[in-house]
């Protein structure tokens, strides 16, 4: 069994130059005891798994993908047997995709407890020769990647390059990054959670009583009935998957249609509820129901929180990884909220970490579905954790990538990919953040302490971050609602957050920061008073640069009749996005009238300082302020 070639199948019609083609799945045996979180422990386990793409030398580009609730280690590809069998996250993983083979190990495994090969209830105890049944231990998630741990050991991968999962996959992900800091560099946690809301374990605790109380169960040894519990399965799902869609979804797929009229009966009259009888019947044919019951409870148990007191930046101190969480708009079962929570203990413990938040119809399951922008965001930072393969090389700094190692011809197809996902997000040439050109930049640097700790507001494609790292050694985040900028962030190696700043700054400390920067985005806020004071909440200073209206050619143009349009104002009246305007003498009231202290001013023209009449002579104000 070769673990480290490449699965890509030969000339089969489903293995096109994007898919890794025709896979053949793998198994694992481990004859010593695994010790579980209940206080049980299995006596030896089998572990299903799959990989594609080819492991290179020093064994630094093996990337770990988890699986959620049904799915298993089938991650891409199609069995040969069964061409339409394909990976559940198919048009994630493969060559030139999102992540691409042609960089990348990639490793799929299904879960202990699980029925798609792995260890399960299902599976024969040793002890009695019949199957585990209702005697199969609860395991968790913990459990599971200690599992993975033997696995990575037996394939020789000492860390991951990184560990990615959606949902309870990326739950899995979070456990590694806590569990075994150092054998995790980077982790994907995609439409994930620190733990279930109540909400959740309610919406779980229905399903599993659906099959508990099926008179097929059995109690959980229904194999030795020949009986399947496929009611209690069916409405398991039916409920399930009712979770996994978003309102909007159901309503622009099925609406109030009818199938056939109405008939005044309890048959399936409208199309929602033949959809739902259909997937739950489906599901009742592949799945099993302990091992339904086992992976719901563990996605209750998981809460790596309970052990610092409900403390999740405590829980976050040992991670060592750089991490990119990304959520869904209409996603109300892992809502952008929670993937918050994440974040903000993260930024907390000053880890590398970008966000996105994704506009997507779909709810729960756009994790798993085509959208031009979550895949660009994702395949620029697989592009950026790339560069850092060599198990030697030094990590990411905060703000900035290292070198690539890859070969140039590897490089050269990768960029091509990369390109054309930013392509489908219509992003064009959003390579590494530019040099800055933007006179401001320059004078906001002067002012910043060596290794200063800054969050730049409205930070675009985040060149003035990757500016402040190259020439004061700063580290820090950037805020961005844009999904260009925030996309260009993500490929040069920026820490990138998807907010809005009108929301406010409330996923941040107070005094987290040295210096909190605003360039260029005042004139565009509605809320400037509020977005001041957040700033002067968690930074210890904060820099402030706009356009000054009062520029005599913007006057001018005034006295003529026509909106002002110039270098620094460079819209037209009916498409700016600027709402604010103001000159040097309002902010200077503004400050004054709030009580904050001016630690320096600069007011530039042309790139030059401008210190007579700079109310009327200056083109570009910045201000360097504190509370008095």
């Amino acid at each position: 069994m070769a673990l480290f070639s490449d699965t890509t199948g030969g000339s089969s019609p489903r293995s096109p130059a994007s898919s890794v083609g025709a896979v053949t799945p793998q198994f694992a045996t481990f004859d010593e005891p695994l010790a579980l979180s209940s206080g049980r422990s299995l006596p030896s386990y089998t572990l299903a798994f799959e990989t594609y793409g080819t492991l290179n030398a020093d064994h630094s580009n093996a990337v770990l993908v988890c699986h959620a609730l049904n799915a298993s280690h089938h991650v891409a590809g199609y069995y040969a047997e069964n061409p339409d069998d394909l990976g559940w996250w198919d048009n994630m993983v493969g060559p030139g995709k999102a992540l691409d083979t042609d960089r990348f190990f990639v490793v799929g495994v299904n879960n202990l407890g699980s029925c798609f090969g792995s260890t399960g209830p299902a599976s024969i105890d040793p002890a009695t020769g019949e199957p585990w049944g209702a005697n199969f231990p609860l395991v968790t998630v913990e459990d599971w990647v200690d599992a993975q741990v033997q696995l990575a050991d037996r394939l020789g991968i000492g860390a991951w390059a990184a560990v990615m999962g959606g949902s309870l996959g990326g739950m899995q992900a979070l456990a590694w990054a806590i569990r075994y800091p150092a054998r995790v560099h980077d982790v994907l946690a995609i439409a994930a959670a620190p733990n279930l809301s109540a909400e959740n374990i309610a919406f779980n605790e229905v399903a599993r009583q659906a099959i508990l109380g099926d008179p097929e169960f059995f109690g959980g040894d229904f194999y030795r009935h020949r009986a399947i519990p496929r009611r209690g399965l069916t409405l398991a799902r039916m409920i399930g998957h009712i979770t996994y869609l978003s309102g909007e979804q159901m309503e622009t797929k099925f609406g109030r249609q009818l199938r056939d009229g109405l008939n005044y009966s309890f048959a399936p009259e409208f199309q929602i509820e033949s959809y739902l009888r259909y997937q739950g019947d489906k599901f009742a044919d592949y799945y099993d129901a302990n091992t339904y019951l086992r992976i719901t409870k563990a996605l209750d148990y998981f809460d790596p929180a309970r052990a610092t007191g409900g403390e999740l930046r405590n829980a976050f101190a040992a991670i060592r990884a750089s991490f990119l969480v990304v959520s869904f708009t209409t996603d109300w079962r892992f809502p952008p909220e929670r993937s918050r929570e994440l974040v903000r203990a993260l930024v907390q413990n000053k880890l590398n970490v970008s966000s996105a938040e994704i506009d997507a119809p779909h709810g729960h399951d756009a994790f798993l579905l085509d959208n031009p922008q979550y895949h660009a965001v994702v395949g620029a930072y697989f592009a950026r954790v790339a560069e850092g393969f060599s198990a030697t090389a030094p990590h990411p700094s905060p703000l900035s990538a290292g070198a690539g190692r890859g070969s140039a011809s590897v490089q050269h197809r990768a960029d091509d990919s990369l390109s054309r996902l930013r392509e489908r997000a219509g992003v064009r040439g959003a390579n590494d953040a530019p040099e800055t050109t933007r006179s401001d930049h320059a004078m906001i640097a002067r002012w910043i302490a060596p290794n200063a700790h800054v969050l730049d507001l409205g930070c675009g494609d985040g060149s003035l971050l990757a500016y402040l790292a190259r020439v004061r050694g700063a580290t820090g985040y950037g805020l961005e609602i844009g999904n260009a900028g925030m996309l260009a962030s993500v490929g040069a190696g920026i820490n990138v957050i998807q907010r809005d700043l009108e929301t406010g700054l409330n996923g941040f400390d107070d005094a987290s920061f040295d210096c909190v920067i605003l360039s260029q985005t005042l004139q565009a806020m509605r809320h400037i008073e509020t977005i001041v004071d957040e700033m002067l909440r968690v930074g210890r200073e904060a820099v402030v640069s706009f356009p000054n209206f009062g520029h005599w050619t913007h006057r001018w143009q005034i006295l003529r009749g026509r909106m002002p349009v110039s270098t620094a104002l460079p819209y037209q009246w009916f498409d700016t996005p600027n709402i604010h305007l103001c000159t040097v003498a309002d902010f200077d009231a503004f400050l004054r009238e709030r009580g904050c202290r001016v630690i320096e001013r600069r007011v530039l023209s042309a790139g030059r300082e401008v210190t007579f009449a700079p109310n009327v002579l200056g083109e570009l104000a910045i201000y360097r302020f504190r509370r008095a």
